[in-house]
């Protein structure tokens, strides 16, 4: 069997916990997704599915137990800095792309990740291609802006950007 990449032991979660608003929205939850696997995440609304993948990007801390995504651990003690060098390894594509795109044209928005992470023109531009080829989008788009573009057009833009940055993981929450 394949070493686990990601791995959630005994996760809990509670929104606005020590609040009377308190809801536990995730119990003991233990799971391993191991390395090149692909994992489909299925159940109703507010079942805890969206909860779950922020707890694996550190977009949120669990209320106890474990995050492991590649060796590294997220838990209710790691800092903001921590969170923000964690989701750098991990890729996000949000359900509705357009809360994702923000950008004057799809070139300025394919690059912002890669920017950020201190990348050189050369390796942005050749990341900016592959993720183009990937999403089979034309680089004739580059010059678009994003909001112009159909819905399917933007939802390959908002993945496009995500590839872009290389993620070792990716999670698409209802792409």
């Amino acid at each position: 069997m394949a070493k686990a990449k990601i791995e959630l032991r005994n996760v809990n979660f509670t929104y606005q916990p020590t609040t009377p608003l308190a809801y536990q929205a995730l119990r003991n939850i233990n799971l391993k997704i191991a390395d090149g696997a692909f994992t489909v995440l299925v159940g109703q609304t507010g079942s805890g599915k969206s909860t779950l993948v922020n707890l694996i990007d550190a977009l949120t801390l669990p209320t106890s137990g474990q995050v492991i995504v590649n060796g590294r651990l997220i838990n209710n003690q790691t800092s903001k800095r921590e969170q923000e060098l964690f989701r750098q390894k991990i890729g996000f594509v949000f359900q509705f792309p357009e809360r994702q795109l923000f950008a004057q044209t799809v070139r300025e928005d394919l690059a912002f990740g890669p920017q950020n992470l201190g990348w050189s023109q050369e390796k942005i531009n050749k990341s900016i291609r592959k993720a183009l080829e990937t999403v089979q989008l034309s680089p004739t788009i580059l010059k678009q802006s994003p909001f112009s573009l159909s819905g399917g057009q933007k939802r390959r833009v908002a993945i496009a950007g995500v590839l872009a940055m290389n993620p070792e993981v990716l999670i698409l929450d209802e792409p």
